[in-house]
């Protein structure tokens, strides 16, 4: 298990990491994510060795690490950039690094890079300026795993990567966690790839965790409006509350019609606001359920096999439905409609402030 205890990093008078507490178990796939400039690279940095924490401790297996040098630590950092020697083979570009620590390979290139779904015969000997990107990434995903750390630290490591390939990727880099039984931390500005991989995730606001838990807990279950807005597709409405008397509330709007009753999820703080995911709504030319707002069809999105509503309110706030595309097919709606957008009294999620 790797621990930190009340980590913190500052610069000056700025504080960057402040006092963060988390537990990643062993082989778990956790992810660090949070918008530009939360801390999420700083706290990478402080836990592969590479910044020197201001305070606070890292522990791996009941062992304290803080102090000890990058080289030293039983961790492996894939960078957002390959960092591969051009003039190298591919397979230099993993020796070398390796005999230079003086150390030796605890696997072979030829099982390496089979690790990372290139053909050995193929591309061991090949020149590094010869690969695409999302080989170039193989190459330097098996040059970390050559080290055989314990933990495996990945920096933005698919940002570079075209869309396809970054879905490609990201697939590969679950199945890898749990083929390796290795603990992988994965820092990224990308939620999709978060949800998609990982078995816990770290959402950082200001320096701080402001959640922890699996991605669909938070997903579904925001600690706070940061949280709704920043895991997306989320409909936010102000509200006002009153306490029921049963541990629920019974929550009104100016911006809706209708009242909803929503259980206390967040220990007796009164919910300011009300969030709907996209994916729970619909829009209709009448209202059809206990909750809704009356709306301007703006535009419409198809996606594939579903449909994006967009509206606004007479209030001028924007709201967005995500329907399926043989639903849409059913409901005469078109661009410039007068209609209601509305949802389930039981898909509203309270958050507080």
């Amino acid at each position: 298990m790797l621990q930190t205890a009340a980590l913190r990093r500052e610069y000056g008078s700025t504080v960057a990491v402040k006092d963060i507490d988390i537990e990643i178990e062993t082989g778990e796939f956790a992810s660090i994510v949070g918008p530009s400039g939360c801390g999420k690279t700083t706290l990478l940095r402080m836990l592969a060795g590479h910044l020197e924490p201001t305070s606070g401790g890292i522990v791996l297996d009941g062992e304290d690490i803080t102090a000890t040098r990058p080289q030293d630590r039983p961790t492996s950092l894939v960078f957002q950039t390959w960092a591969l020697f051009p003039h190298m083979t591919v397979r230099e570009n993993i020796e070398f690094p390796i005999e230079t620590a003086g150390r030796n390979l605890d696997r072979s290139v030829e099982e390496l890079l089979e690790l990372v779904r290139l053909d050995p015969e193929e591309h061991a000997d090949k020149s590094a300026s010869e690969l695409s990107g999302g080989q170039k990434q193989r190459v330097a995903l098996a040059r970390s795993l050559a080290y055989d750390p314990d933990i495996l630290l990945l920096d933005e490591p698919l940002a570079s990567l075209d869309y396809a390939l970054q879905k490609q990727l990201q697939r590969e880099l679950a199945d890898l966690n749990r083929e390796l039984d290795m603990t992988f931390i994965y820092v990224t500005h990308s939620l999709e790839a978060a949800l998609v991989m990982s078995d816990t995730l770290f959402v950082l606001d200001e320096g701080q965790v402001a959640q922890t838990g699996a991605p669909e807990d938070i997903y579904q279950s925001p600690k706070s409006t940061f949280i709704a807005d920043f895991m997306g597709d989320a409909n936010v409405f102000a509200v006002d509350a009153e306490p029921t008397g049963d541990g629920a509330f019974t929550v009104t709007s100016d911006e809706f019609e209708g009242e909803v009753t929503v259980e206390d999820d967040h220990d007796g703080r009164e919910p300011t606001d009300l969030v709907v995911r996209y994916d729970d709504c619909v829009v209709r030319p009448t209202l059809e359920t206990p909750v809704g707002v009356a709306v301007d069809v703006d535009n419409i999105l198809v996606r594939g096999n579903t449909v994006l509503i967009e509206c606004s309110a007479d209030t001028e706030d924007d709201y967005v439905a995500e329907v399926p595309f043989d639903w849409f097919q059913t409901v005469d709606i078109e661009i410039g409609d007068r209609a209601y957008f509305q949802w389930e009294a039981e898909k509203s999620i309270p958050v507080p402030e």
